[in-house]
């Protein structure tokens, strides 16, 4: 990697830090999922039925990067015969409705009018370019938004939406979210059964030697590609386990720790990351969310080891624990199970 990293240091500071920001590691976890992603997309051209996928974990797993890592390799390409659009991903909005989710499709898939009409018409048209553009697979992130904040209800309207959706195009659908989102297909017993291959993303450990070793290799991957004339050697156990014990195995808040060192590192002509410009960047972006926890890059490793992680969970907001799950009637009252 030497001869790359004088290469990358003639780069102009900008492109330094573009280059910082594109980071993706390929590490085995997130491999699964993308593979599982792929299996819904292409098993469901020969299956008597679509194979959708859910995949829950909380802010920082990475579910919305390696959902967008995967539809990033099927670009919109325009032919004679039109515009293919192989993939489309976008996110829930906020509040879900049929209304605001069909017109995020509509603009995922190019549609000038996106917001104009009704829902009937809105969803007729949805369908014709979902058939008009070849569109084989379709990504929603931010599921939980099928969960109404004030009220704690699944919205059923859109998730019968979604469900229909489902029945009438044969395009399957890969769904990202928040754990608690399976309470959602809960309370739709046909969408449900869609379901049934779901993945959970945890963050990284450290009780066991496998999973320091997992830990430690991604962050000499990370290392690998920081544009910076040195190695910061982030895998070393001196890094890597206050890294771990700062961001307790979250890998949103890992990469947002290494970027804006990095960053710093580039701003300030230095050739790599050091523990005090981490300790810096660690007051600067995550004190604030762990007061009642030291600093661990101005602690040293052996001190560090006397204290126990105490785990600093994303920013949940409304965690639904009390979410309510409304029967599954039809308008005459009979039960759909």
């Amino acid at each position: 990697m030497a001869e790359e990293r004088i290469t990358l240091a003639g780069k102009s500071d900008i492109e330094r830090k573009e280059m910082i920001e594109r980071i993706y590691i390929n590490f085995p976890r997130l491999n699964h999922i993308k593979q599982q992603i792929e299996h819904c997309h292409f098993h469901s051209r020969i299956a008597a039925e679509p194979e959708c996928l859910l995949i829950t974990g909380y802010q920082g797993a990475g579910k919305t990067t390696t959902c967008r890592s995967y539809a990033n390799r099927f670009r919109r390409e325009s032919g004679r015969s039109g515009v293919r659009v192989p993939v489309i991903a976008t996110a829930i909005p906020v509040p879900a409705t049929t209304k605001s989710l069909v017109t995020k499709l509509l603009m995922a898939l190019g549609d000038p009018a996106a917001d104009r009409g009704t829902v009937v018409n809105q969803t007729l048209r949805l369908k014709h370019l979902l058939k008009a553009c070849g569109v084989e697979l379709i990504i929603l992130d931010e599921f939980q938004h099928f969960i109404d904040r004030d009220s704690n209800l699944v919205l059923n309207t859109v998730s019968n939406w979604l469900k229909d959706l489902l029945n009438e195009t044969n395009i399957p659908v890969v769904l990202a979210g928040m754990p608690y989102s399976d309470v959602i297909l809960q309370a739709n017993a046909q969408l449900e059964r869609r379901f049934s291959l779901r993945l959970h993303l945890d963050p990284f450990g450290w009780e066991t030697i496998e999973q320091q070793i997992e830990f430690r290799t991604f962050l000499a991957q990370v290392d690998q590609f920081l544009p910076l004339p040195k190695r910061s050697e982030l895998q070393a156990e001196e890094m890597a386990y206050p890294l771990y014990f700062a961001t307790n195995g979250i890998i949103g808040y890992v990469m947002k720790l290494l970027r804006t060192a990095a960053r710093f590192a580039i701003e300030r002509s230095l050739s790599c990351i050091d523990l005090s410009l981490l300790a810096e960047v660690y007051q600067e972006r995550l004190a604030s969310s762990a007061k009642d926890r030291p600093n661990p890059f101005r602690m040293g490793l052996d001190n560090l080891k006397e204290y126990s992680v105490a785990s600093i969970q994303p920013s949940k907001g409304n965690t639904f624990n009390k979410v309510r799950i409304t029967p599954r009637k039809s308008i005459m009252g009979n039960s759909l199970m």
